[in-house]
């Protein structure tokens, strides 16, 4: 029975009946699960969603996030759920056991995100942010970096971003000014700008992670130059202290929707005194990047079929319940109205909102599937999953945000004018959906990545690939 936001039977068919996720307890990694244990998280995710997310997502689009002094404010229910979230193990879903992670499959990741990005797009942000950062601290951070932050992150008391973005360097990072001069004390002086930080400061959590994008002096020029730094709002002292770690939140910006969760302007070294740590090795720092990008964009995705899904229901309750005309076989006018749904353009548009959903839903677990096999299996299989995976993740954060953003509007249709007045969530949903085609690379950034660099990486095997596996027509199996 379908929920206020998702279809629960929808979500479950797909992951049992079209991409068997029970299979992958056949190996090592995931053999903690069955496929009982596996719909007991979607429950748990379903709970969480409706007695925390749900009740709140109006309440974070009216009573955005402000700057007040130095800090910005958001709605007094992040802390909490972080502080839940953090406490049900939901920041750690696919992060290893030996970490404090679940290790759950990513398929079964895909469906928490998704109910959790229906129940409310800007609470899920603060959670999906932070569980990136902590991922890529754990592939290539030291272990000092890991014990240090890792722990705070995944327990919901520190708050992960990724810091790309800068006043003059939108989508061509090459272009990035931010600067890292080395010192003899294993750190390094961080001093630049960043602009659009999702999440970049907030009074929810007890400190700020950036995972920040900077140049090391001296480097190459271009992205050849760029290298990683985790970059604390606040460091720890000899004293084993959180202080000042001279990064200053300059300015929150006021958006068309997605209002709940902040965007924020960051000022670092004004003082000259802000600590950056390497990530990695010095000058990989786009490369290391990128694996927080590429699951980033396919969140993306499942945030924008997720907002679809939230508008299809709110759509699909306001026509069964408003009366409006009468068939139209018949011109009897003292006839009673039927209801909105009963018409046949009505009904189209609601069949439209459904198939944009499911068909962007099945094309997020595909790429999730790649995921999955891309860890459980090695040498060639390991590759060619890889491959796919890499040749999806610009399709997979493209369909769903443009088709989204078609799918909630009919949504809005569906209501008429109701639907354009802030009675309705629909309006807001449309507003939400609106920044899925620009963050995370745009829809033309995602284009320039699929012809540009994924149908021709290695002579064009990823393509090859999906041509052998999906047919010569494209014809999509599950």
């Amino acid at each position: 029975m379908a929920s206020k936001f998702i279809s629960e039977r929808n979500l479950k068919f797909l992951l049992h009946e079209v991409f068997d996720v029970g299979t992958l307890t056949q190996y090592d990694y995931y053999k903690e699960y069955d496929g009982k244990m596996l719909d007991m998280v979607l429950k748990a995710a379903m709970e969480l969603a409706t007695g925390l997310l749900w009740p709140i997502c109006q309440e974070m689009d009216q009573n955005p996030p402000e700057l007040v002094g130095d800090q910005i404010k958001v709605h007094s229910s992040v802390r909490k759920l972080l502080e839940e979230c953090g406490t049900g193990g939901w920041l750690g879903d696919d992060i290893p056991f030996e970490w404090g992670g679940q290790q759950l499959p990513q398929m079964i990741g895909m469906g928490t995100r998704f109910i959790f990005c229906a129940a409310n797009y800007s609470a899920a942000a603060y959670t999906g942010l932070t569980t990136g950062a902590a991922r890529l601290i754990l592939n290539f951070g030291k272990e000092d970096l890991k014990k240090t932050y890792l722990p705070n992150m995944l327990s919901g008391k520190w708050q992960g971003t990724m810091a790309l973005t800068e006043p003059e360097a939108g989508s061509s990072l090459a272009d990035i000014t931010t600067m890292a001069e080395p010192t003899d004390h294993g750190y390094y002086k961080i001093k630049g700008q960043k602009i659009f930080i999702s999440a970049g400061d907030h009074d929810g959590a007890d400190n700020v992670i950036h995972l920040m994008l900077a140049k090391i002096k001296g480097a190459p020029a271009g992205v050849k130059g760029i290298s990683l730094f985790v970059v604390p709002k606040k460091r720890i002292d000899e004293k084993g202290q959180l202080v000042s770690n001279d990064v200053v939140t300059s300015g929150v910006f006021h958006k068309l929707g997605y209002r709940g969760c902040p965007i924020a302007q960051l000022s670092m070294g004004d003082s000259d005194n802000c600590r950056g740590y390497l990530v990695g090795e010095p000058h990989q720092g786009l490369l290391l990047m990128f694996q927080m990008m590429n699951e980033a964009r396919i969140g993306v995705g499942a945030g924008a079929a997720a907002i679809a899904s939230a508008a299809y229901y709110a759509a699909l309750d306001y026509t069964k319940t408003r009366l409006q005309g009468r068939k139209l076989s018949t011109k009897d006018p003292t006839l009673p109205q039927i209801p909105l749904i009963e018409h046949p353009d009505v009904k189209r548009m609601l069949l439209f909102q459904r198939s944009v959903i499911e068909g962007a839903l099945s094309l997020l677990m595909q790429a999730a599937k790649y995921a999955d096999l891309a860890i459980v299996l090695t040498g060639e299989e390991k590759e060619k999953n890889e491959l796919l995976l890499d040749l999806l993740t610009p399709v997979a954060k493209s369909y769903p945000s443009e088709m989204g953003i078609l799918s909630v509007s009919q949504g809005v249709q569906c209501l008429g004018g109701s639907g354009y007045c802030d009675d309705y969530p629909l309006e807001q949903y449309y507003r939400d959906a609106r920044i899925h085609p620009i963050h995370e690379g745009t829809t033309g950034i995602q284009g320039l990545t699929l012809l540009g660099r994924n149908v021709t990486m290695k002579g064009g095997k990823a393509y090859k690939l999906y041509l052998e596996r999906e047919g010569k027509h494209g014809a999509v199996r599950g």
